[in-house]
């Protein structure tokens, strides 16, 4: 062991022939390494989803019906579903929005605390919500890079739970389609097909806007498509179309309306009879709503029945309205896959009244790079078909198609095929030649697409309950080869709130080590640190934050693959405990163990010209350290 003066005197030396020595080992290794996160196959349903309770928006807290599976530093969605007001007057005004309320609310934000039934939020909320709107928190399950292998969709919409309808990811890096993200007939429901009996009425027609659907002898109107605004059983069926929901057909076989979005649906088609029941009364389509300045997004309406006393195979009602998808994402990697949002068709009939279709639904994609071709849709279905059978005299109402949905993208509309169709009318077949003059039904008309959209974010006023318990909130960690060393950066909010930051290694993705620690700075929100002893093959990194409150916060883990290369010596096993090997081409060698500050801990001479070593190690704190073989460094890590 060298004495106090000359350690004191080799350091210096020490500490740059370690740093220069490294950049040279960098600087031999051919090619180049490739840093990429953490890939995550998802498939199927990946949110979870919230019934709202009750709201304290003075707290920034919101009470659940369950808080299982949420955790701090989640990221929500906060949406209110329905709870519009309209006219219920029975007449041609019956379903106009008299006031959205809150309907149609929602915002996205950062968990800091769940305690019991409670989830307390970062930052103070952005909205107001109406519990009673059904409101729901959706979970939004946040990635570094992932990869669609199989369908990805929501949990349907469900009215009794008031929960469902959403499909909402985040991923810091690459999202890669190997598979379609589907949200179709996922948003409100199409209204559902019941048998009326044959009862019917030429001089007292049953022209009313509103009836009780759930009375079959007869019924003189088929239910309503479902909508933003809930309607009393007493008026759930008939011709009114409520808010963006489709009306449903009148008695006798009148077709059903198409559901809206931000636009309208399409009007069913009417009784065109000649002979028997032949009074036209047919539904008229959902009303388009306003999304104000892009502060509400909605579910599709859905389609409304048609008019029915016939025992038609298999029938089904109006078709279901689309979802939402909320997409955050650096960049998507298409492969000629879809991310669709679209309404489904209505029932089709024989010799009755077809169902008018579901509206295209709401897509927000926070997206700066679209690689390769994606197809991004959010159409209106095609209404149910009429088939009157060729029956003599007898023709009935097509179903109404459904509008257009609403596309929002963060840039500009980026040049990959992207529609928001209205549904096409549903056709009437097999007309027979004495019938009337045809009343079709109407298409849908068309959504809209909104480029260069800011989606709604909560406040950047933190919470007073946060404030206490938050240590600090990572914005971001990335790591990046670059210049020959791997550089690892982090932004943080509040840098106040924290004491100290931790970058921890392993070769594995299991056995960590600390390699840096790095005080915080107050008002310094960015740091990074640049490791220049990365280990061929496998590098995975997370950063510790602990807060001055003393709690613990880990990011998610990133990785970096660096090449093998021939190398000279080898140290095995490395991490190590007690005792290492050296082998290669260490005859004669010298062998140096240094900490980082270049203290020298243990020496050793190879004095023959045997290739390999075994040597006992210092009694070290776990770490990483320097070992110099002859002119070789290497980088142990002692457990």
């Amino acid at each position: 062991m060298k004495n106090l003066k000359s350690d004191l005197t080799y350091v210096p030396f020490v500490t740059r022939i370690l740093f220069r020595l490294s950049l040279l080992f960098f600087s031999l290794i051919s090619g180049f390494p490739f840093c990429f996160g953490q890939i995550t196959p998802i498939s199927g349903v990946v949110n979870s989803y919230y019934r709202v309770v009750e709201v304290l928006p003075a707290k920034s807290c919101i009470r659940l019906n369950t808080t299982a599976g949420l955790n701090y530093n989640d990221k929500v969605m906060i949406v209110q579903m329905k709870g519009a007001s309209i006219n219920t007057s029975n007449s041609s005004s019956f379903g106009d929005t008299t006031s959205l309320n809150n309907a149609g609310n929602y915002e996205i934000g950062t968990v800091c605390d769940v305690d019991g039934d409670s989830l307390f939020l970062v930052y103070m909320m952005l909205n107001q919500y109406t519990v009673a709107g059904k409101v729901q928190v959706v979970k939004i399950p946040q990635y570094v890079s992932a990869t669609v292998t199989d369908t990805l969709k929501p949990a349907p919409w469900n009215n009794t739970t008031g929960t469902g309808g959403v499909l909402a990811i985040s991923v810091e890096n690459n999202l890669t389609l190997n598979a379609p993200i589907y949200a179709d007939s996922s948003g409100f429901r199409g209204g559902e097909y019941r048998l009326s009996d044959g009862t019917c009425f030429n001089f007292l027609p049953a022209d009313g806007f509103v009836y009780n659907a759930n009375t079959l002898n007869p019924q003189d109107g088929s239910f309503k498509g479902e909508a933003v605004a809930d309607v009393a059983a007493g008026q759930s069926g008939g011709k009114g179309a409520p808010a963006n929901g489709g009306g449903g057909g009148n008695n006798h076989n009148n077709g059903g309306g198409g559901g809206a979005n931000l636009s309208a649906g399409g009007n069913g088609g009417g009784n065109s009879s000649s002979v028997g029941c032949k009074v036209p009364n047919p539904a008229r389509g959902g009303k388009a709503l306003s999304n104000y300045s892009g502060t509400k997004i909605f579910l599709g309406g859905g389609g409304g029945a048609g008019h029915s006393n016939f025992n038609f195979p298999n029938p089904t009602g109006g078709g279901h309205g689309g979802g939402i998808i909320f997409i955050e994402a650096e960049n998507l990697i298409g492969n000629n896959y879809k991310i669709v949002s679209n309404g489904s068709k209505g029932g089709a009939s024989l010799g009755d009244g077809a169902s008018g279709s579901g509206a295209g639904g709401t897509l927000i994609l926070d997206i700066n790079n679209y690689v390769g071709t994606t197809t991004i849709q959010a159409n209106g279905a095609q209404g149910g078909t009429a088939n009157d059978g060729g029956n003599v005299g007898r023709c009935y109402g097509a179903g109404g198609g459904g509008s257009g949905g609403a596309i929002y993208f963060s840039t500009s509309t980026p040049a990959i095929p992207v529609t928001v169709t209205g549904g096409a009318a549903g056709p009437e077949i097999g007309r027979e030649a004495s019938c009337n003059a045809i009343i079709p039904a109407l298409a849908g008309t068309g959504g809209q697409v909104i480029p260069n959209y800011n989606y709604s974010i909560s406040t950047v006023l933190t919470s007073g309950y946060c404030a206490f318990i938050l240590p600090v909130e990572l914005i971001w960690f990335k790591a990046n080869y670059t210049n020959s060393q791997t550089v690892l950066s982090w932004k943080v909010a509040e840098p106040e709130l924290a004491d100290r930051f931790i970058i921890e290694r392993a070769g594995d993705g299991d056995n960590w080590i600390a390699i840096h620690e790095q005080p915080a700075r107050e008002g310094l929100s960015l740091y990074t640190y640049e490791d220049v002893f990365s280990e061929p093959n496998n590098n995975y990194y997370r950063l510790k934050i602990i807060g001055k409150n003393k709690q613990v916060f880990y990011s998610s883990i990133l990785k970096i693959f660096m090449p093998t290369k021939n190398d000279p010596v080898n140290i095995y096993p490395n991490p190590a405990h007690k005792k290492i090997t050296v082998s290669g081409n260490i005859s004669f060698a010298e062998i140096d163990l240094f900490d980082l500050a270049g203290k020298l801990l243990l020496q050793k001479k190879n004095n023959n010209n045997q290739n390999s070593m075994e040597i006992n190690l210092p009694d070290c704190a776990a770490g990483v350290y320097i070992l110099k073989i002859g002119t070789v460094i290497k980088k142990l890590v002692i457990r």
